[in-house]
């Protein structure tokens, strides 16, 4: 019996994003590199949003390559970018991890030979919102990034996160308040009239 490539693909659409992951599953090159033309700027600004700028080209790479590796167990089970995202946080909290051990050397180095301090950045240089998402917390900035920059839904959102929905949207609310404080300079010592 001569089977078309589509009926191999399943009943999806062979432009969507699953299909494509399926293809790429079956050892469709082609496959994968459309997914990554499609996701590698969205996944390079979730890194930068995060608060990573050197690396980003670099944790990008490593996320699609990890995607690549996982190709064999990939069930689509969930929207092909809850995936994505996930495996991308992934990538970045084993970054934070290999980045804060590289700053303690660092630090320890800097004791032994101290250099003079760069001055902070002017005003301007940074957007305000960087400033503001820059004021959040870890936890908090990852899941605005997440729903508020990357246009996910809460509950995709919690599944990326492995948190409760509740908690994502405790954190959004509680990171908009930090923002807006930030942004307008409430909170601070000045009094409301």
């Amino acid at each position: 019996m001569n089977q078309t490539p589509n009926a191999e693909r399943g009943q999806l659409p062979p432009d969507d994003d699953a299909s494509l992951m399926m293809r790429v599953r079956g050892g469709d090159d082609e496959a994968f590199a459309e997914l990554v033309r499609r996701h590698q700027k969205s996944v390079m600004n979730f890194f930068e949003r995060n608060g990573v700028y050197s690396d980003v080209e670099d944790l990008a790479q490593e996320t699609f390559l990890k995607i690549h590796r996982a190709r064999g167990r990939y069930v689509p089970s969930a929207k092909f970018t809850t995936f994505l995202y996930t495996v991308a946080r992934r990538v970045m909290i084993d970054w934070y991890r290999s980045a804060a051990r590289k700053s303690g050397h660092l630090e320890n180095l800097a004791k032994e030979a101290p250099q003079e301090a760069e001055p902070p950045p002017k005003r301007g240089e940074i957007s305000d919102a960087e400033a503001a998402l820059g004021c959040l917390s870890g936890h908090l900035r990852e899941t605005v990034v997440l729903v508020v920059m990357q246009g996910m839904a809460y509950a995709e959102a919690a599944e990326i996160l492995g948190i409760p929905l509740g908690t994502v949207k405790s954190r959004i609310s509680s990171a908009m308040t930090k923002m807006r404080e930030k942004l307008t300079g409430e909170g601070t010592n000045e009094k409301r009239q």
